[in-house]
């Protein structure tokens, strides 16, 4: 069976270059999860990941503004969990959402949303389970 060929994203900078989409961002954004597991199993600095900033994707799909405060606020956690300078990209203003996004918007899920997301999530106007970052 041939599949297709994916390369993993390796830095934060890749998982939006490479998103043509909300569903392929998702996936990118998994995936480079994926990778700073292996590059902290592996001892390697993360920094390098982080660094670079990402194109925005706005411009590129209607959920492109989610997706842009999105991986701003995954660098800021990143950043935050592993001791680590937080990017100046990711502390842009301009990143944070005007609305508030929740990952499952249904009354009762948003009031645990409000309460248990992380705080580099809500400086975004963003809720999430920080479950759904794990893999990091």
């Amino acid at each position: 069976m041939n599949q297709p060929n994916h390369r993993r994203p390796r830095t934060m900078r890749e998982v939006t270059a490479e998103a043509t989409t909300y569903l392929q961002f998702g996936i990118n954004l998994r995936d480079f999860l994926h990778e700073i597991a292996f590059t902290k199993r592996k001892g390697m600095p993360l920094t390098p990941l982080l660094a670079e900033e990402p194109p925005r994707l706005a411009p590129i799909f209607k959920e492109g503004n989610i997706c842009d405060g999105f991986i701003a606020a995954t660098a800021d956690y990143l950043s935050r969990r592993n001791g680590l300078q937080t990017p100046d990209w990711a502390l842009k203003e301009d990143r944070a959402l005007d609305e508030p996004w929740f990952s499952i918007d249904t009354p009762g899920v948003r009031l645990y949303l409000l309460r248990d997301s992380p705080s580099a999530f809500k400086d975004k106007n963003i809720f999430t389970f920080e479950s759904s970052l794990n893999v990091a």
